[in-house]
């Protein structure tokens, strides 16, 4: 290997290990512990990496799917708020409407 293609494919294994989340780095520490890689900062991913990364992904996903909820609840909160602005609106023009005669 050339020194650019060493150091671009450190750089990409940092760039992979950067996104590890948690439970896929500590797969990766239990992989090489175990024997199952050769080392950490192999490309290849071992049995408990795998299961930790889908672990991290199925966290990821329920927390945006807790976001997309609390989102669409603060967007019905918002509509009701202005539902309700509106009668009251209407509700003041009738009291006016009533005083005025």
């Amino acid at each position: 290997m050339t020194r650019s293609t060493l150091i671009a494919a450190a750089a990409m294994a940092m760039t992979l290990a950067a996104c590890d989340g948690s439970r896929e780095q500590a797969g990766e520490k239990a992989d090489n512990v175990s024997g199952a890689v050769e080392s950490e900062d192999t490309l290849r991913s071992g049995p408990a990496e795998t299961m930790g990364e889908r672990q991290d992904e199925a966290v990821e996903s329920a927390q945006e799917a807790k976001e997309a909820q609390a989102d669409a609840l603060e967007e019905q909160a918002d509509a009701q708020k202005d539902a309700a602005e509106q009668q009251a609106e209407a509700l003041e023009q009738q009291a006016d409407q009533v005083r005025n005669r």
